[in-house]
């Protein structure tokens, strides 16, 4: 019998880290920007521990600036954008997985808006970050196919609900 579940997820980071990208390419595979506003859907089939989901993603793009408190507590996860080109959006990562991490799930996504411009972090500070909270991190290009990370993203919400203690 297949599971059905719907999951909010917040997509946040800094203006201009990558959000409208990231939802993009998550829900239609494409790196053009669509705007909208309110929720976002992608309906996604899997399986886990031999068990069949049939899993809506409602993604709601929400600037790190304008957060809305009520919004993240009922988000099943959170990806926070972090352009590379820009320190300062990893220091806001710092900030937001400080205070929400063990509240909700967190995963963090790197990425890189403009090819131009020389990275001001990599891989090593990243890694510090998501070592000290024991989060999950990817480094992205937008021109990149994103559904080999959203499984895996898929694949440890699953595995958390399965198994809170990971």
């Amino acid at each position: 019998m297949v599971q059905k579940l719907i999951w909010k997820v917040t997509v946040t980071g800094k203006k201009n880290s990558g959000k409208s990208s990231i939802v993009s390419n998550a829900v239609y595979n494409t790196a053009t920007q669509i705007n909208s506003r309110g929720f976002i859907r992608k309906k996604v089939n899997t399986n886990f521990m031999s068990e069949d989901y049939d899993i809506d993603l409602l993604f709601l793009e929400m600037p790190y600036e304008t957060l809305n408190q009520k919004f993240l507590s009922k988000s099943t996860f959170v990806l926070f954008v972090v352009d590379i080109t820009d320190m300062e959006s990893l220091q806001d990562a710092g900030k937001f997985i400080s205070e929400y991490n063990g509240d909700m799930e967190i995963f963090l996504i790197a990425t890189k808006s403009d090819m131009r411009y020389a990275s001001q972090f990599w891989e090593p500070e990243i890694s510090k970050l998501a070592d000290k909270y024991g989060i999950v991190y990817f480094i992205y290009n937008k021109r990149d196919d994103f559904s080999g990370i959203l499984r895996d993203i898929i694949g440890y919400a699953l595995a958390k609900i399965y198994n809170p203690s990971k």
